[in-house]
C-alpha cells in the first residue's frame, strides 16, 4: 500500500461519473420514500453529530447497486493492500449518510484500517476535513486508555496544524486510512442534504472491542451510551 501508507489520504477524482452519481442517488430517494431514517444527534465538544443514515442491513436488503459499488471498491482497495477484506460487522462496513442543512459529523477515527468515502452530490460546506497520519497510534493498545489520553491531547493540538479540506462532489472519492487519520464533516449550508457512501474496509481477524456500543451510539436514535465509547473514560 505505498502510496496510501505515504500519504495517509489520497482523492480519487471522477471514480463515478455524474450519471452514475444520478442513477444511485435516485435509488436511495426511493428507498428513504418508503423508509424512516433514524436522524442521529449527538453532542460533541468541538463539534457534533446531526445526519440520517441508512446502515449496512438495509443497504444489504434493499440497495443492490451500493452493494455493487462496495465491491467495485474493494478490488480497488485490495490494489493498495491486497488482504484488505469488507468489514465483518455488517452494520457498519456500508453505510450511507444524508447530512441535512446545519448537520455536520465529530472529530473521530475509524474502528477499522482502510476507510472510502464517495459524494454522490455537491453541497454548500459540508467539506471533509482531514489530518493525515495524524495519530499516535499504539497498536494493540489501542483499546485503551492509554490510546484515548494520546487521542485527546492531539485533538487539542489540530488548530496548529492545516488540514486536507475536501469539498463535496459528484464521484469524488477519498480513500484514506481511517485509524491514523483525524478526520471530520463541517456543517452543511444551504437547503440541500449532503449524500455519501461510507465503505469500511480492515485486514481479516481485527477486533474491536466497543463495536456494540459504537453501533448504537451511531445509528440507533436511543444509544446504549450517552458519549462516544471511542473517548469514554
Amino acid at each position: 500500500m505505498p502510496s496510501l501508507l505515504l500519504n495517509g489520504a489520497e482523492i480519487r477524482e471522477n471514480y463515478l461519473s455524474p450519471l452514475q452519481c444520478e442513477l444511485l442517488l435516485r435509488d436511495l430517494e426511493a428507498y428513504k420514500a418508503s423508509h424512516e431514517l433514524p436522524l442521529i444527534e449527538r453532542f460533541e465538544s468541538g463539534r457534533s453529530l446531526r445526519y440520517r443514515v441508512i446502515d449496512g442491513d438495509g443497504i444489504f436488503q434493499s440497495l443492490p447497486h451500493v452493494v455493487s459499488l462496495y465491491r467495485d471498491v474493494l478490488a480497488l482497495v485490495r490494489g493498495l493492500e491486497p488482504k484488505l477484506e469488507p468489514l465483518s460487522n455488517q452494520t457498519a462496513g456500508l453505510n450511507v449518510n444524508f447530512t441535512p442543512a446545519g448537520g455536520e459529523y465529530r472529530w473521530h477515527y475509524d474502528r477499522n484500517s482502510v476507510t472510502a468515502i464517495l459524494f454522490l452530490n455537491s453541497v454548500k460546506g459540508g467539506e471533509t476535513e482531514i489530518y493525515p497520519h495524524y495519530r499516535i497510534y499504539l497498536g494493540r493498545w489501542k483499546d485503551t486508555g492509554v490510546q484515548r489520553f494520546c487521542d485527546s491531547a492531539l485533538r487539542r493540538l489540530k488548530r496548529f496544524v492545516r488540514p486536507l479540506v475536501v469539498e463535496p462532489a459528484p464521484g469524488r472519492m477519498i480513500v484514506m486510512r481511517g485509524d491514523r487519520c483525524l478526520h471530520s464533516v463541517r456543517p452543511v449550508e444551504g437547503e440541500e442534504e449532503r449524500v455519501s457512501v461510507i465503505m469500511s474496509f480492515d485486514p481479516p481477524g481485527r477486533i474491536f472491542l466497543s463495536e456494540g456500543d459504537l453501533d448504537s451510539y451511531l445509528y440507533s436514535k436511543n444509544a446504549s451510551l450517552n458519549r462516544d465509547p471511542n473517548y469514554r473514560g
